[in-house]
């Protein structure tokens, strides 16, 4: 009887782990794997996935506010602020914004946020000099890559 994997994430630490299950057994085991991880990338020179999709992710976002703003992504953007009727029940939904807000929280010292329409506005005159959004993907990426050594 084969054993089964699962790729998660400490609900206490916030750490990746995997928890291994064995039919017939009772239970789990969760493994920490933040160190495994950590040495194998620094072995290899290379940075953790999440980073690299981090990046990814900003430089779509801005590539998406220097287009013209009646596309379907900037349309989708804009309407994310827009307030109508009552806010959803339960627990809030991973989407795009609040993935690119959490990402610039972790700016220290940094007064950028994406919390209405006047902030997209914001981000998007900063899209439309590349050299400055470069500026703030780093920015950002380094922010991530300092809380995941934290960890």
């Amino acid at each position: 009887m084969a054993s089964t994997y699962h790729s998660t994430v400490s609900a206490t630490t916030g750490r990746p782990t995997v928890q291994v299950s064995a039919p017939g057994q009772v239970g789990h085991v969760t493994h920490d794997v933040t160190d495994a991880m950590t040495s194998r990338f620094l072995g290899c020179n290379e940075r953790p996935l999440s980073i690299f999709i981090l990046e990814s992710r900003w430089r779509l976002f801005g590539h998406i506010l220097r287009q013209d703003s009646q596309i379907p992504a900037n349309q989708a953007m804009s309407g994310y602020f827009v307030t109508e009727g009552s806010k959803f029940k339960g627990r809030p939904l991973t989407t795009l914004p609040v993935v690119l807000i959490r990402d610039l929280s972790r700016i220290i010292n940094s007064n950028l946020q994406l919390k209405s329409s006047h902030d997209l506005e914001h981000l998007r005159s900063i899209a439309q000099q590349r050299d400055e959004w470069t500026k703030l993907t780093a920015r950002i990426r380094e922010a991530a890559e300092a809380s995941q050594s934290e960890h």
